[in-house]
């Protein structure tokens, strides 16, 4: 029989490799999705009129694909000036492409004593910028549309369209 400090050292050993593993294939998945986004632009033709000139009060989501078998979705999100997202890191992978405007990507670092998200950078992003992030607290983030423009952007979610709006985000407390 294990005791409890020979166990903690098997477990820990595997957690390091299951990360490994985890992280291996999951930068081959998002970079195999980055490069299948060349033709994306096409998809705002899907977005209703009234989406590009009646701002509501955040930005707005449109579910534009639901694969059959629940593996991800696809949302077209628009982002009228000065809309922005909650800071926040990812429950699923995410893929990102800017088809139109402008966003800026402030990124944070997780704290775990404090359990909050710290600023750290931000980047500007544009029209056929593509970025990924993997599930988990590593790549915490806001996006936000400082122009006077209207962005859209295409995101794909490791998610099943039923739990979009409840398995994506953590929602983080600023430090």
């Amino acid at each position: 029989m294990l005791n409890s400090l020979h166990a903690q050292t098997i477990l820990n050993r595997m957690s390091v490799d299951i990360d490994g593993v985890m992280q291996v294939n999951q930068n081959r998945l998002l970079s195999g999705i980055s490069l299948l986004l060349d033709e994306a632009e096409q998809l705002l033709s899907l977005l209703p009129p009234s989406a590009l000139t009646s701002p509501s009060s955040t930005y707005s989501r449109h579910l534009v694909y639901a694969d059959e078998l629940g593996r991800y979705s696809a949302m077209l999100l628009v982002w009228h000036p000065g809309q922005q997202s909650p800071v926040h890191g990812h429950r699923t992978w995410c893929t990102y492409k800017v088809l139109q405007g402008q966003l800026i990507e402030r990124h944070y670092k997780w704290n775990g004593a404090t359990r909050r998200a710290k600023k750290c950078g931000q980047i500007n992003r544009h029209a056929g910028d593509v970025v990924s992030a993997p599930a988990g607290l590593a790549d915490i983030h806001q996006l936000i549309n400082q122009s006077a423009e209207v962005a859209v952007s295409l995101h794909i979610y490791g998610v099943d369209s039923e739990r979009i709006s409840t398995h994506i985000n953590y929602l983080i407390p600023e430090e």
